[in-house]
């Protein structure tokens, strides 16, 4: 097999934080970014388990990309957070909007083609082998010669693997269901609001409950959920399933009438590598915040952040890549990062009021 030298860099995700790199590259750098490939391992549209939200400044991002989203979706006006007998509510007009992730990573990756990305799909990234100032990626439909290879493969990363050799993660756990709506329990859709119940930190969840509407296939569901972010993994926890199960029938949904589903939550921590020579991780296989899980805007700030190194290593000629995570502890999304990280460890550590923490976090997100 030869060698594809054709590209400078390479992507391996076709999720929101490699597309947005390569928007980001497109934008800051139209040269680097013709010199870009992304590979994505499945076909589009493709499912990924997620809630949806498309919130915090995540509409500033994608205008400032010149990105509108033609997509259907729920604009959220309320969120709703529980815990015991107390509500703490936010609310703002079209505070946020819940998007089917298939349709969502399909138009992203739809407008970054149009305006000139080269995507290949169904190539999976098998491994690198690093060289004097570049590496050779190989997939299983080729090999290239690569001099900064972005790992956004989400949170069970294969590129994270490569460079974090000793590294177990700090994955959360997760289980959702989709169940019909029922408009005797089901007002979120109607409302226009999420909800988030924090009361199982009680039966020692580092967690919550949630309840959304959505979208599948332009029909509208309920997406129930749970998430353990697992912080610290001595304190005792009740079994999540048994705590979504009990929450689940207080809407009168059984378990046995419900498909549960699971994926990993991967929340960032200093104790893995997000870079090394040749090599940088964005998105989920970087990792998120352990407060509320959110995502979406953190992989679309992940990409903007890339794309600023990226430019300046190729400006420069080095490619070590030592200064990422310094870069990223100074940039907007690793102090939000930072900052959600302390005060989850109030929330499911400390004892602290999750509703004071929470409405730190609603009240600044669109600053």
């Amino acid at each position: 097999m030869t060698i594809n030298n054709e590209f400078e860099i390479m992507i391996v995700g076709g999720g929101p934080a490699g597309i947005s790199t390569w928007l980001h590259l497109q934008k800051y750098n139209p040269e680097l970014a013709e010199k870009t490939i992304l590979i994505e391992k499945e076909r589009y549209p493709r499912e990924k388990l997620c809630g949806g939200a498309v919130g915090g400044w995540s509409e500033n991002l994608l205008k400032s990309l010149g990105v509108r989203l033609g997509i259907n979706s729920i604009m959220i006006d309320t969120v709703e957070c529980c815990f015991k007998d107390k509500k703490y509510v936010y609310n703002e007009k079209n505070y946020f909007r819940i998007v089917h992730r298939k349709e969502f990573d399909h138009f992203l990756a739809n407008a970054a083609f149009k305006r000139g990305l080269e995507i290949h799909e169904e190539e999976k990234f098998l491994d690198f082998k690093r060289k004097t100032d570049y590496v050779i990626v190989e997939t299983n439909n080729d090999k290239y010669k690569i001099k900064a290879l972005i790992g956004a493969d989400g949170s069970l990363s294969k590129v994270r693997k490569k460079i974090n050799n000793e590294d177990h993660g700090h994955l959360a756990s997760t289980i959702e269901i989709f169940s019909p709506l029922n408009p005797k329990n089901d007002k979120e859709l109607e409302e226009k609001k999420v909800v988030f119940d924090f009361t199982p930190i009680n039966e020692g969840l580092q967690g919550y409950v949630w309840h959304f509407p959505c979208l599948k296939e332009n029909r509208f569901f309920m997406n129930h959920g749970i998430v353990n972010f697992r912080i610290n993994n001595t304190l005792p926890s009740k079994h999540m399933k048994t705590i979504f199960t009990n929450e689940l029938s207080k809407r009168n949904i059984s378990s046995k009438d419900i498909q549960f589903l699971s994926h990993p939550i991967r929340c960032f921590s200093n104790e893995g590598k997000i870079s090394e020579s040749n090599v940088l991780l964005v998105g989920d296989a970087a990792g998120i915040e352990p407060a509320t899980g959110g995502g979406i805007h953190l992989a679309l700030s992940y990409g903007e952040l890339a794309a600023n190194v990226l430019v300046k290593s190729f400006k420069s000629g080095s490619f070590l890549f030592g200064t990422y995570i310094d870069e990223f502890n100074h940039s907007m999304i690793g102090r939000y990062i930072n900052k959600l990280s302390y005060l989850a460890d109030g929330m499911y550590c400390q004892g602290s009021d999750p509703l004071t923490a929470v409405s730190k976090i609603f009240n600044k997100q669109k600053e």
